[in-house]
């Protein structure tokens, strides 16, 4: 490989390729690896999330969460899901170490009816044990797991928390009750210590993502994508730096312009051929999204007039908006625009939707933005913003086909 001229074309379009998947293993890492935390465990989130959360972007403020990482390399586990109340919105939702979603498995295709999931490596063999309703296989042998839980907080809070409490993971071994092969030994390169090629070939190593991903690893060998490589020429190394810098440009100067999630997050089957810099795009901005059959993600960046919405100078927003068609629920967020997290305001209130928010007698409702906490806080239709550039994420949960085909008009913020 000595020699070998890297363009900076490719070297940009291989580190497009590679951002999804060192995303989602630094994420693993820091999260997990790091502080020390087991993988075939839950980790739960016990409150809504806010502003003192920062392990991710774009995290929802509706949903108790429970997170953590499958290792499915040598032997599947069994996740046992309780039945719920009516009418509140549960999913257990996995996605590979490719960013691509693996299971959509909640209210919306099974109602209030839990059940056993079988998670697997795409290679193993093994029978499939008695009760268990669905088997999902995954090209990556760690698989992030991000399940949700529907509360409007208050006095709801506990019996969200008594469901979380229901939810069950055990490996195979365990749930049958017989001994197992134990956890795989893996080396995980450290974040800080290593770059993207090292460690995106490490995730290619473990499990069958680079047989699925073939095609695109043909494209980037110069570079030095290839499962388990450690070792990599000063062409490549090279080539890897101009990558990071121009792929993260490229990344940030499309962020702007994405106003909808359809084309970013999804199945292997839907986006594996798609373009690898949109795709990235959904990681940037929404890391662990669902799809948009589950649900659909609109962002408002700016108000009528034409501005970043800023709650500075006592600058307030109006909105009137009829409900989208949803089979679950439906709610905004605000987000800095600097850091892509919620912001602190006085009242701990980050989202507004179809279970806060009061309906107008014509069946609108009205959202009122303004950074004025003391003038507002007891209107339930008042949505606290930063005095600072930030965005709204509108997330339509269990959307109907037309509004997973952009049909629905996404709401002017008028200034007042």
């Amino acid at each position: 490989m000595v020699g070998v001229t890297i363009s900076g074309e490719l070297a940009r379009d291989a580190y497009l390729y590679a951002y999804s998947i060192d995303e989602a293993y630094k994420f693993l890492f820091e999260t997990t690896i790091e502080p020390g935390r087991a993988v075939n465990e839950f980790q739960l989130l016990r409150d809504l999330a806010d502003d003192t959360y920062t392990a991710h972007p774009s995290i929802n403020n509706d949903t108790l969460h429970l997170q953590g990482w499958f290792d499915v390399g040598a032997e599947p586990v069994v996740v046992t899901v309780p039945d719920f109340d009516e009418g509140r919105y549960w999913i257990l939702h996995t996605m590979d170490l490719g960013h691509y979603t693996n299971a959509m498995i909640g209210s919306r295709t099974r109602g209030a009816r839990g059940g056993r999931f079988l998670f697997a490596s795409g290679v193993w063999d093994g029978d499939i044990p008695d009760g268990v309703d669905e088997v999902v296989r995954s090209e990556s042998d760690l698989i992030k797991v991000m399940a949700r839980i529907m509360t409007t907080g208050g006095d709801d809070l506990e019996a969200a928390r008594n469901l979380q409490d229901q939810w069950k993971l055990e490996t195979l071994s365990v749930f049958l009750g017989v001994s197992g092969p134990g956890q795989p030994i893996r080396d995980y390169p450290d974040p800080k210590s290593t770059n993207w090629l090292a460690r995106t070939n490490f995730v290619l190593a473990a499990g069958s993502m680079a047989r699925a991903d073939a095609e695109w690893l043909t494209k980037y060998h110069d570079i030095g994508l290839e499962p388990g490589k450690t070792e990599f020429t000063p062409e490549q190394l090279d080539a890897a730096e101009r990558g990071e810098q121009l792929g993260m440009a490229h990344i940030r100067d499309l962020a702007p312009e994405m106003t909808n999630a359809g084309k970013l997050l999804g199945t292997r089957a839907d986006l594996q051929d798609g373009p690898r810099d949109l795709f990235a795009e959904g990681t940037y901005l929404g890391q662990w999204g669902l799809p948009p059959v589950e649900s659909v993600y609109v962002k408002v960046e700016s108000g009528s007039d034409g501005q970043p919405i800023n709650g500075a100078h006592g600058k307030t927003y109006r909105a009137r908006l009829l409900p989208p068609e949803v089979s679950e629920f439906w709610s905004f967020t605000v987000y800095g625009s600097d850091d892509r997290l919620m912001a602190h305001n006085a009242i701990n209130r980050h989202s507004r939707g179809d279970r806060t928010l009061i309906m107008d007698d014509d069946g609108y409702f009205t959202i009122v933005l303004s950074a004025d906490v003391d003038a507002n806080a007891e209107n339930p239709n008042f949505l606290p913003i930063p005095e600072k550039d930030a965005y709204l994420i509108m997330r339509m949960y269990g959307p109907s086909k037309a509004v997973q085909d952009g049909e629905y008009l996404t709401p002017s913020f008028d200034v007042t």
